[in-house]
């Protein structure tokens, strides 16, 4: 059973969430638990063994994909969003797909895989501040508010 709590007095998810995991033999007796952050590649078998029988690897920042479509002229690989990686271990490609028969186990993986994808997005922006350039923002945002006839 999974339990997420959101303890911001905000209502904004905390930046830093992770699951906590108490292995049968823990390496320290002091502390009996690991803790795994909710972007590990490592989460989603470990969370959900029957899908990941093998313990298989999910998704890691900067993957790339060899063969993706949208890699264009001389761009031979593209970056795999969280979303993509998600979507495509969810689609059926075959006859089956046990993560698409496993019933509420298939609600608690969606679910999950939003919580997922969401932290991975918002970290992405939390991190790449400079990148996106927010302060250009800045005058559009006061501009619409001050005049709602103009917000589209």
């Amino acid at each position: 059973m999974q339990a997420m709590v959101f303890v911001n007095s905000d209502g904004e998810p905390p930046f830093e969430r992770s699951i906590r995991v108490y292995p049968l033999n823990p390496e320290n007796p002091q502390k009996p638990f690991i803790n795994i952050n909710i972007l590990s590649r490592n989460l989603d078998p470990m969370a959900y063994p029957i899908f990941f029988p093998c313990g298989e690897p999910g998704w890691q920042p900067n993957w790339r994909c060899e063969s993706c479509q949208g890699a264009q002229g001389n761009q031979s690989r593209v970056n795999v969003t969280k979303l993509h990686y998600k979507s495509a271990v969810t689609a059926v490609i075959d006859d089956f797909n046990p993560i698409i028969s496993a019933g509420k186990l298939t609600q608690q993986w969606i679910v999950g895989s939003y919580l997922q994808v969401e932290a991975n997005n918002l970290n992405f922006i939390r991190t790449h501040q400079q990148l996106l350039r927010t302060e250009l923002y800045q005058g559009f945002a006061d501009r619409n508010s001050s005049n709602p006839a103009l917000i589209i």
